[in-house]
């Protein structure tokens, strides 16, 4: 039995528009007067007011999505990654959104596991423990005992979220098409289509549970890298039980000294995983923010939770990938440049002066992390506010969404890394995987 959605009513409905568009109309205008200052009066001090406006604007987005939840919290939260579209001021705003719901309340979760299940949840379980253990945009995870003892934990989705989601999508829609009437050059339509495509696979806890699997196959064979079995018997479009497992948060590096943990090998396993996933098999966890990894002292072991945001590569972008790892480490940027193309990247004239340069930065960066670390401080996050601009200031029109994920995960891993003090001989390790890792096994 499938859970009711709930309906927004026709005031509801009304106010999301309003409060979106009057959010969003106020920025537009705001971006209008200082480009018409900057053009006719060239004030020395316009940098900063670009930067304060730039805070301010993201500030308000940020109270935005956090007041109507849903799709614009989700879309936030993306968006919080995609330095290659924003200013780094709104990048520094929206990424605080992670982690930063507020729970439902237990009835709430009772409701809509019953409406799932089609019985009781005394009928199913032992216990469900009322308080959840996390909360996010989209769902809340609540620790729960099987009737036959088996610890589980129990991924509830909010019940108004799939409405919210295809409401805040037509009003997105309609906005940004609004702004491309005005701004031609201008073009937001592939953001939502990318929150349109990615967002209701998320919704979808049946195929993150076969994500969670896929990933799981690949590392069979290692002991140091866990997923949670999914309990599918119990498992719906909207309800996700699945093996519960203990760890510590893996930036929680007090609880892992205390534990006995070597963080160096927690940060060299955590690099070969996603070598592994990206390099050798084309499909990754899209994901990692600390929340969704925890290390187990035993090995150590890394867990890696929330596969909602994975993605399956398609062969002709793995290798397009590889190609261009191996043209990096062979240190030419021509080879690189076709690469670009290969996987995707435009420029708005055709030409590939724009990739050059870009080619030419990443190629310095290679040469730069050569026999260093994560743990060079600044490194990555020169790279990570220095391309994106980079990106901005040449005709670069399209960017594949791949290689946006690709870039959030490589972020969210130097956080990860630098956290651990990590000193992974980044060369030596990825390249075995980029000029050939092991074939990809078919998904379960």
């Amino acid at each position: 039995m499938q859970a009711r959605a709930e309906r927004l009513t026709a005031g509801e409905r009304f106010y999301r528009a309003r409060r979106i568009g009057t959010t969003f109309g106020r920025i537009y205008l705001g971006i209008k007067a200082n480009q018409f200052v900057a053009r006719r009066l060239a004030p020395p001090d316009m940098p900063e007011r670009w930067s304060r406006f730039n805070r301010q604007s993201a500030e308000s987005i940020y109270e935005t999505a956090v007041e109507l939840r849903g799709l614009i919290l989700k879309g936030c939260q993306f968006l919080g990654a995609r330095a290659d579209v924003l200013p780094r001021e709104y990048v520094q705003v929206l990424s605080r959104l992670q982690d930063r719901v507020p729970p439902k309340a237990f009835p709430v979760v009772r409701r809509t596991v019953e409406h799932e299940y089609g019985r009781p949840l005394e009928d199913v379980f032992r216990s469900v423990a009322e308080r959840p253990i996390a909360s996010a945009s989209l769902a809340q995870v609540h620790e729960a005992v099987l009737r036959d003892g088996r610890r589980v934990a129990l991924k509830v989705q909010y019940p108004e979220i799939a409405t919210l989601v295809k409401s805040d999508l037509a009003n997105l829609r309609a906005l940004f098409r609004a702004v491309g009437f005005l701004e031609r050059q201008v073009d937001l339509m592939p953001l939502v289509d990318e929150l349109g495509t990615y967002v209701p696979q998320e919704l979808d806890f049946a195929n993150e549970g076969r994500n969670a699997e896929t990933v799981a196959a690949m590392f069979r064979d290692r002991p140091d890298v866990v997923v949670p079995g999914i309990v599918w018997e119990h498992t719906t479009r909207r309800v996700l039980c699945m093996e519960f497992m203990e760890g510590i948060k893996i930036t929680d590096v007090d609880a892992l000294r205390r534990a006995g943990v070597d963080l160096q090998r927690v940060a060299q396993t955590l690099i070969e995983a996603y070598c592994a996933q990206v390099l050798s098999h084309g499909f990754f966890h899209a994901d990692p923010h600390p929340g969704n990894l925890l290390v187990q002292p035993e090995g150590p072991r890394l867990v890696f939770l929330d596969f909602g945001l994975s993605k399956d590569l398609p062969p002709r972008f793995r290798e397009g990938i590889v190609a261009f790892a191996a043209a990096m480490i062979r240190e030419q940027p021509e080879a690189m440049v076709q690469a670009f193309l290969d996987l995707g990247f435009e420029t708005r004239d055709g030409s590939s002066d724009g990739l050059v340069e870009v080619a030419r930065f990443a190629l310095a960066f290679a040469q730069r992390v050569r026999d260093r670390s994560y743990a060079e401080r600044g490194m990555i996050e020169r790279w990570n506010e220095e391309l994106p601009e980079l990106i901005r200031r040449n005709p670069i029109v399209r960017i594949p969404s791949h290689v946006v994920l690709l870039g959030r995960v490589m972020g969210l891993l130097s956080g990860v890394s630098r956290s651990l003090d990590s000193q992974v001989d980044l060369l030596r390790t990825v390249l075995p995987y980029a000029l050939g890792g092991a074939p990809a096994p078919a998904r379960p």
